[in-house]
């Protein structure tokens, strides 16, 4: 991945303009209706090739489905990447009465992942009408973000739009808490042939510790099901002024896997949890000399 460093005035009055530009689309995102949020991404969704998808009722899942006819002769591969945690909270104190995300920073991993099937997944209760949010409460986005029932629903949908895309293998991604979704669903399917997480607390027992904030409690942990991942190749990307996961949290849960097991941590230097820097996590795990390309040599540089 190349990564441009801007110098010299010019540059300096770039990022400036950049970073003021930033903050006022996220103060209107801040100011938008859930409605309004969700067409935005499906404006920008059908632009780029992307259908409005839904799983399950009360409530329902919501989505954005890329897909293309296979070849064939061809393996059809389904890229999967779950949003994370949203609007979780207000403040250190005050939970979000909506969990649907201001920056879906996930939507923007699916969105540049050059792959032909790619379902962006939003967590449980983003995206919803009022109405429907009544369905949800408070605790399905804060203790129990990572409850074994929204595991299952999550697990389920996968399942679904493999069936629609006539998938034969998954690749599992997730940014913050939807990585941890994605590790806590590879780990009951056989069919999953790589993991990605990006900025993700994946033990969030040592994440909450850290924060000195209370324990998900009412959550599944990934370190419970480690062993079962340890056969399984993973990418776990990480930005190196992350102050929200920050990298050693990650370099102690990658510790725990034997030596043997083909997970690798990348760190992008210059970057937050924001994510604000174009990712093709496709190219990132082509890059990756321990694992081999699964659509076969030399499609990618």
């Amino acid at each position: 991945m190349d990564f441009f460093y801007i110098q010299s005035d010019t540059g300096s009055r770039l990022l400036r303009y950049l970073s003021v530009l930033f903050t006022g689309l996220l103060l209107s995102a801040c100011a938008m209706t859930t409605g309004e949020r969700y067409q935005l991404i499906a404006q920008e969704g059908k632009a780029a090739g992307f259908a409005p998808v839904s799983f399950g009722s009360a409530p329902q899942l919501t989505g954005l489905l890329h897909t293309q006819t296979p070849a064939p002769t061809s393996v059809a591969y389904l890229w999967v990447v779950i949003e994370g945690d949203g609007r979780a909270w207000l403040n250190m104190r005050e939970p979000s009465m909506d969990p649907t995300p201001v920056d879906p920073v996930g939507w923007r991993l699916a969105k540049d992942i050059s792959q032909k099937n790619v379902l962006y997944l939003a967590r449980p209760c983003q995206y919803l009408s009022s109405d429907e949010l009544e369905a949800c409460s408070v605790a399905d986005w804060t203790d129990g973000r990572f409850a074994e029932k929204w595991v299952q629903r999550l697990n389920a949908a996968v399942e679904q739009a493999k069936r629609m895309t006539h998938a034969k293998q998954v690749v599992l991604a997730g940014y913050s808490g939807g990585g941890v979704m994605a590790a806590l669903v590879a780990a009951r399917r056989d069919d999953v042939v790589l993991l990605m997480t990006v900025a993700s607390p994946l033990d969030h027992a040592a994440w909450t510790t850290h924060h000195k904030v209370t324990p998900l409690n009412a959550s599944l942990s990934v370190v419970a099901v480690q062993q079962k991942l340890a056969h399984l190749p993973q990418v776990h990307v990480v930005g190196a002024d992350d102050q929200v996961v920050p990298s050693f949290l990650l370099q102690d849960f990658l510790r725990r896997y034997p030596a043997t097991t083909p997970a690798e941590l990348v760190t992008l230097p210059g970057v937050d949890h924001r994510m604000r820097t174009p990712i093709d996590l496709n190219r990132i795990r082509s890059s990756r000399s321990l694992l081999p390309s699964i659509d076969g040599p030399g499609i990618y540089p």
